[in-house]
């Protein structure tokens, strides 16, 4: 599978050796994340205790080593799990293994993993294998149960794997709250953050706005839709109507830029639809196809003609065409309460055409049991996690309550390969080094490495940005390699 693209970049002591542009880079690595319904079991298989399950949460990678039709194999590295999260019997989980697939009259997986399984009382060597070598989700998904294969009479584990090769989630809630491993002021996050569920703020609410001219710029003008596209510009809506100095009255509706820009207008999302009246019925979802349709949610009902409702849970797009309906999206899930809508508030269409979504509006499923409206769910009708799981990096001071879900952008490996980012001349200032890019990526990350041969470690987040500036004291670090990856 082919990925990503990268650009090299060499800083030595004195100088600049630069390197303008790289050949785009094969990336054989895609990083996962474990969604909900994955476990970790503790049983005794001699005492009368009950099995201990406990929720899994964490990600790895998968790296391919061969791939030799109808077998394709990879490294499975970097194990991070953590089972039953902030309980009396928490436990880490890290390690590595293999998994290997079998591609031709059938599908068939193996999977065998050798972790180390520690908590507060020990720290065991546990050697893991499938049970089972059916497939029941397509790959790139993985879904697999494993069994502790040197397990003892008296304790021996087992998991339930369920993966997405996704690398974060990004997204914004619907109430604000406090972060308890934050320190003050940055523990304070607002509805209009953009935030990742590895616990860290990518954009700030006052970051996102501060080009639209509003004055004076209050503190928080919230954040409904959003969706990263090429070039690190973030494209979104807000939940007020508010005045700019620059670009006249902002509506809920309006599909804004970063940039300082609205890229268009809510009555020109729904021209193509030629609706009955040309009020403001708001921007709840969007996402921007490669082909440059955009798909998007409303937040009221519109009538466009006699034979044509447009549902605030439809899938709609700016060519004028209902994408999917309300009532096709949750054709998966079997909610108590039928025939009713339940609003479309973030959407994101996978590289695979699955669609990650929340609701405006929780509700009962006769399978799943209470879904929340901060819950992401897939089309395929299932829970891909709880708002809880997406804040859990953030340790919310009241982690209990359903904090919302009202943006939403998906980072994966997953995406096609793309011209690789050009990089400009650094330029240095004091302890620090300037680096600025060109690339048609949505988002980018800086690594390093003393040479070329690695081990490459990420120095930047990943950004929805241009430019990043490194510390570099090159009395500690005499030399040093950069790159910069894209998706």
């Amino acid at each position: 599978m082919k990925h990503g693209a990268t650009a090299l970049l060499s800083l030595i002591v004195g100088g600049f050796l630069f390197v303008p542009q790289a050949p785009a880079q094969v990336t054989n690595r895609l990083s996962y994340t474990l969604l909900d319904g994955s476990y970790f079991f503790d049983e005794c298989l001699i005492c009368g205790r009950p099995t201990i399950q406990q929720p899994l949460s964490g990600t790895f990678d998968l790296v391919l080593i061969q791939n030799t039709a109808p077998y394709t194999k990879y490294a499975v590295q970097n194990i991070d799990f953590t089972a039953g999260p902030g309980s009396t019997f928490e436990r880490r989980i890290t390690g590595g293994g293999t998994y290997t697939r079998f591609e031709e009259f059938a599908l068939l997986q193996d999977m065998s993993l050798a972790v180390q399984v520690k908590d507060n009382y020990t720290n065991k060597l546990a050697f893991f294998t499938n049970d089972t070598r059916s497939v029941q989700k397509p790959f790139p998904f993985i879904q697999i149960n494993l069994t502790q294969t040197n397990g003892t009479l008296m304790q021996t584990f087992s998991m339930h794997l369920l993966a997405a090769p996704v690398r974060e989630i990004w997204f914004s809630t619907a109430r604000a709250f406090k972060s308890t491993n934050r320190l003050a002021p940055t523990n304070q996050i607002s509805p209009g953050d953009l935030l990742s569920n590895r616990g860290r703020v990518v954009k700030r609410n006052a970051e996102l706005v501060r080009r639209l001219g509003v004055m004076p710029l209050p503190p928080d003008l919230g954040l409904d839709a959003v969706h990263v596209t090429r070039r690190g510009e973030i494209l979104f809506s807000i939940p007020t109507r508010v005045f700019s100095e620059t670009l006249g009255w902002i509506q809920h509706g309006d599909l804004l830029s970063n940039r300082g820009a609205i890229v268009k207008r809510n009555q020109d999302l729904l021209a193509a639809f030629h609706p009955i009246s040309s009020a403001d019925a708001g921007l709840d979802a969007v996402q921007l196809m490669p082909n440059g349709e955009i798909l998007f949610s409303i937040q009221s009902n519109v009538t466009a003609s006699s034979t044509l409702a447009l549902s605030r849970g439809d899938i709609l797009s700016d060519a004028g065409r209902v994408f999917m309906t309300h009532r096709q999206l949750l054709a998966n899930f079997h909610p108590a309460t039928t025939n009713y809508d339940f609003g479309l508030d973030a959407l994101h269409i996978l590289p695979g055409g699955e669609i990650w979504f929340s609701v405006e509006q929780g509700f009962t499923d006769n399978q799943l049991g209470t879904i929340q409206a901060g819950d992401l769910l897939s089309s395929l009708g299932y829970r891909v996690l709880s708002n809880q799981q997406l804040l859990a990096a953030f340790a919310p001071a009241d982690p209990a309550p359903d904090y919302g879900l009202d943006a939403l952008f998906i980072v994966t490996d997953t995406q096609p390969a793309r011209p690789p980012p050009r990089l400009a001349t650094p330029t240095r200032s004091g302890n620090l080094l300037h680096l600025e890019w060109n690339g048609e990526g949505d988002v980018f990350q800086v690594e390093t490495a003393p040479t070329l041969v690695g081990p490459w470690s990420y120095c930047s987040p990943i950004l929805p940005d241009l430019s990043f500036d490194i510390p570099a004291d090159s009395s500690a670090f005499p030399s040093a390699l950069y790159r910069l990856r894209q998706w």
